[in-house]
C-alpha cells in the first residue's frame, strides 16, 4: 500500500517554502539533457543515505527514509509523495542505464527524505493518532449465485458455499478484535467481479482478502495456497487463473475504470508498492497455515487474478484446500475444520496488521 504522511507535513509547492539546498558534493553530478539539468537518481540517494529501490521490469523507483517515501517513474513527470500527486518541471528519464531526476526535483520535493534539513527548514512534527492502523478489512467469497466455482467429485461440494462459509468465520473472529469487515456478498449472490473491486476501493479498505476453494484436474492435488498478484509462475496456477477468469463471462460489466483518482502511470505505481505488501500478507497467512493445520502448505504463489489486479489496495487470494480432492473435499465438509481454516486465515492477517502497526507501515530504518 502507498504509504500515508505520518511525521512530516509537507508543502504541496515550492514557492511556499525555501528550496532545499542541494549538496556540494552532487554539483558535479550534474548533466544537462534538453536544455534540463539532471541528477543520477542512485548518486543522489546515496548522499542523502535514502533507501532506493529500482524496479526494470515497471521503470519504478521508490525512494524511503523512515516513514516518507516517493515513488517515481522512467518518461514520467508524475510523482507520489506519500501518496499524495505531484507534478515535476520535467519527467524522469532513463539515461545509459541510470535513471535521472530533476535538478528542481532535489530542491522542491527531496526535502522529507534528505535528513540534512536545518531544524528551522523543516515543518514540525505531526502525530497522527491511528494513522497506521488497521480499520477496515474487505472480505470476498469467491463466486456465488449463478457462478457457482469448482464442484466436489465425490460429495458435489460446491466452491461458492464453502468460501462463504469460511469467510463468514473470518469475519467473525476478525471483528472480534475490533476490526471492520465489509464483505462483498452475505450470501448466495452473484456479484460481478467488477462489482467486487468496486465495493472495496470505494471502502478504501486497507487490506482485500478474497477467499476460494481450488480445484485441479489431478486428483491427487491438495493444500492450502495464496496469491498476489505478479506474473503467473507455474503451470497450476495458470490453470487456476484461466478458471477464475471465466467468471468474466457472466460479467456483463467486466470492465473497470482503473481509479477516478490515478491516471495509469499513477495506477501501475501504486500496483508495484501494492505488490510488496501483499506478498508481505500471503507470506504471513501462509505461515500461520503451516503452523495451525495439517494439511500442506503449497506456500505462496503468484497470478494476475481479476480482483488482484484492480484494487488498490495490498490484496490476496487465498485457496483454501482443494475441492476436487476427496480427501480435502471430505474435510470440507465438517464445519470445525473450516473453523480451524478461518482462525489460521485471520491469525495470518493479525500478524501482518501487528507487524504493520508496530514498524509504522513497514518502515525498515
Amino acid at each position: 500500500m502507498i504509504l500515508s504522511l505520518a511525521a512530516i507535513a509537507i508543502s504541496g509547492c515550492a514557492t511556499h517554502a525555501p528550496y532545499f539546498r542541494l549538496d556540494s558534493s552532487l554539483q558535479r553530478d550534474i548533466r544537462s539533457l534538453n536544455g534540463i539539468e539532471y541528477l543520477p537518481l542512485e548518486r543522489l540517494c546515496s548522499v542523502y543515505q535514502i533507501d532506493y529501490k529500482w524496479d526494470a521490469m515497471t521503470g519504478v523507483a521508490t525512494l524511503q527514509k523512515k516513514s516518507n517515501f516517493i515513488v517515481l517513474r522512467s518518461g514520467s513527470d508524475r510523482i507520489l509523495v506519500n501518496g499524495d500527486d505531484k507534478r515535476l518541471d520535467a519527467p524522469v528519464v532513463l539515461s545509459g542505464g541510470a535513471v535521472l531526476v530533476p535538478v528542481s526535483f532535489v530542491r522542491s520535493d527531496i526535502r522529507p527524505l534528505a535528513g540534512t534539513v536545518p531544524a528551522k527548514a523543516i515543518a514540525p512534527q505531526v502525530f497522527v493518532p491511528g494513522k497506521f492502523t488497521f480499520r477496515t478489512i474487505i472480505l470476498d467469497p469467491g463466486h456465488g449465485g449463478r457462478d457457482v466455482g469448482a464442484i466436489g467429485r465425490r460429495l458435489g461440494l460446491r466452491e461458492k458455499d464453502m468460501a462463504l462459509a469460511v469467510a463468514k468465520r473470518i469475519k467473525n473472529i476478525l471483528e472480534d478484535e475490533g476490526i471492520k469487515i465489509i464483505m462483498t456478498r452475505n450470501d448466495d449472490t452473484f456479484i460481478p467481479l467488477s462489482r467486487r473491486v468496486e465495493i472495496a476501493n470505494r471502502a478504501n479498505a486497507d487490506l482485500f482478502v478474497s477467499v476460494h476453494i481450488n480445484a485441479s484436474r489431478a486428483r491427487y492435488m491438495r493444500g492450502f495456497e495464496c496469491y498476489y498478484l505478479a506474473d503467473t509462475t507455474d503451470d497450476n496456477a495458470r490453470a487456476r487463473q484461466a478458471f477464475e477468469k471465466s467468471s468474466l463471462r457472466a460479467d456483463s460489466d467486466a470492465s473497470i475504470e482503473h481509479s477516478r483518482q490515478l491516471d495509469k502511470t499513477l495506477w501501475d505505481m501504486t500496483l508495484t508498492e501494492n505488490r510488496l505488501e501483499s506478498s508481505e500478507l500471503a507470506g504471513k497467512i501462509c505461515d500461520s497455515v503451516e503452523q495451525s493445520l495439517a494439511m500442506g502448505n503449497k506456500g505462496v504463489r503468484s497470478a494476475r487474478f481479476y480482483v488482484l489486479k484492480f484494487t488498490t489496495m495490498p490484496s490476496v487470494l487465498v485457496e483454501a484446500g482443494y475441492i476436487s480432492n476427496r480427501y480435502e473435499e471430505s474435510k470440507l465438509q465438517d464445519p470445525k475444520f473450516l473453523d480451524r481454516i478461518a482462525d489460521a486465515v485471520s491469525q495470518g492477517i493479525l500478524k501482518y496488521k501487528r507487524e504493520y502497526e508496530r514498524t509504522e507501515g513497514f518502515t525498515r530504518v
